[in-house]
């Protein structure tokens, strides 16, 4: 079997038909489509590896869709490892 870059592109397709550019969605939305948790989410929106958060209200926040999008595009390829080098 032959794997080419298609599963990649389908993803990222089928990724944008659920979460579209437009608008802005909360952790629980946007989780599904990380590979990492809910405290990843926060520390890394803190220190600017992932996009920072919009405070919606004191006890709300949300990211924009558009920034979720183009750092899983940035962070999709195969060769790339999303975690932390630790062999450093």
């Amino acid at each position: 079997m032959s794997y080419s870059s298609t599963p990649t592109k389908t993803r990222n397709e089928n990724l944008v038909k659920l979460l579209p550019p437009q608008g802005m969605s909360r952790a629980k939305d946007i989780l599904q489509f990380l590979p990492f948790g809910r405290t990843t989410l926060h520390e890394w929106s803190q220190d600017d590896r992932f996009p920072a958060s919009i405070k919606l209200s004191p006890t709300m926040v949300a990211w924009r869709n558009s920034d979720v999008l183009e750092w899983i595009e940035n962070h999709s390829n195969p060769a790339d490892n999303t975690q932390e080098n630790t062999n450093d």
